[in-house]
């Protein structure tokens, strides 16, 4: 994916921020600045260095070649240092009399501890700086998610048609995954998560080798990733016929996510967006059953800015991919979550998720 315009509005920052060189050692935020596809893993030792000058990318034998090959015809110049990737880069800037660098905070410390004994001058430790440049989407990420978020709803569609009383949530997780890689996914987002019954009170709950049983509700938390870019998607169903509780809360978590929807907009904070969900759900007498936050930006992560909550005070930006997820979860009972993803726009929103909404009784 071509980044000049990405690596032009990063310089820009710099310049107006008077930061001399940025150091970028985040996997997604590497992958965002170079443009770089199918050339560095999660576990990558890489490092770019951004001046106003120059673009290099520092990395070890084992990405050399590949960062080599797709470097061509950027700005980008790839380094494979014999000694310490770190090492190598902090000489150079000693030699080019650069005395001020600033690090991702989301680096580990003691990388940040090493850069800081290597490097002649002054490390700086900045928040967000990439990750706030990534919450506007260009057009082909968009088209990426959209890929990825349709993908996920033909998984939902497939596993529903097979879910049964007597399945294990791992059955049904491994029915997920199987199905998004058969279909065009390059791996999942995230684990699947499949919580049944008392499992489903917990937001995040692992999957258990616990069999689905008649009356249960059943959370499906799936998302794909296509060509590095990932979807997010909950739907609940029950298994058999559901209990007037059951109706209750899920027509409750359906009234939410939708009157949320209604309300997406650029320039609205992500706090006031939770709280329209929030309020909703409090009117039910639901309030103390929402344990979590409404929703976040997707993109190369699953969970990036910006954050949709009580604690989200920055306003959505037009272009920005969020999540709108409410949620009701009653200990020892059982949970409902119904999650969306949507495209934030001056005026509204364009939803990408489509896979039905009402409640299904399986």
């Amino acid at each position: 994916m071509n980044a000049d315009s990405r690596f032009a509005a990063l310089r820009r920052r710099m310049a107006e921020s008077k930061l001399p060189a940025l150091l970028v050692s985040d996997i997604p935020n590497v992958r965002y600045v170079t443009g770089f596809e199918g050339v560095f893993d999660d576990e990558a030792n890489v490092a770019c260095l951004l001046t106003l000058e120059v673009a290099r990318i520092y990395t070890d034998s084992r990405y050399a070649e590949a960062a080599g090959e797709v470097a061509q015809g950027t700005p980008w110049i790839v380094k494979s240092p014999l000694e310490n990737v770190y090492v190598g880069l902090c000489a150079e800037l000693g030699e080019e009399e650069v005395f001020h660098i600033a690090m991702e905070a989301s680096a580990p410390y003691g990388r940040f501890r090493f850069v800081s004994e290597q490097f002649r001058g002054r490390v700086e430790v900045i928040d967000d700086f990439v990750e706030t440049q990534r919450q506007v989407k260009e057009a082909a990420e968009v088209a990426r998610i959209a890929e990825a978020a349709e993908i996920t709803d033909r998984t939902m569609e497939h596993v529903l048609s097979m879910l049964r009383a007597g399945m294990t949530e791992a059955e049904v997780a491994l029915e997920a995954e199987c199905f998004m890689r058969r279909n065009g996914a390059e791996s999942v987002a995230f684990s699947p998560i499949v919580a049944s019954g008392p499992n489903s009170s917990r937001p995040h709950a692992t999957v258990t080798d616990r069999a689905i049983e008649s009356g249960d509700f059943v959370v499906i938390d799936i998302g794909a990733r296509v060509k590095g870019y990932c979807s997010d998607m909950t739907r609940t169903v029950v298994v058999g016929t559901a209990s007037d509780r059951q109706r209750e809360m899920y027509e409750s978590v359906l009234e939410a996510n939708e009157l949320a929807i209604a309300a997406v907009r650029a320039g609205i904070p992500g706090s006031d967006l939770d709280a329209v969900a929030r309020e909703s759900l409090a009117k039910k007498g639901h309030a103390a059953e929402f344990s979590h936050g409404l929703g976040h930006g997707v993109g190369l992560e699953v969970h990036e800015l910006p954050h949709v909550s009580a604690r989200g005070r920055e306003s959505l930006r037009a272009g920005g991919v969020v999540t709108i997820e409410p949620g009701v979860y009653v200990p020892g009972f059982g949970g409902a979550r119904i999650e969306d993803l949507v495209v934030v726009e001056d005026g509204g929103c364009r939803v990408l998720t489509r896979s039905p909404k009402h409640l299904m009784e399986l």
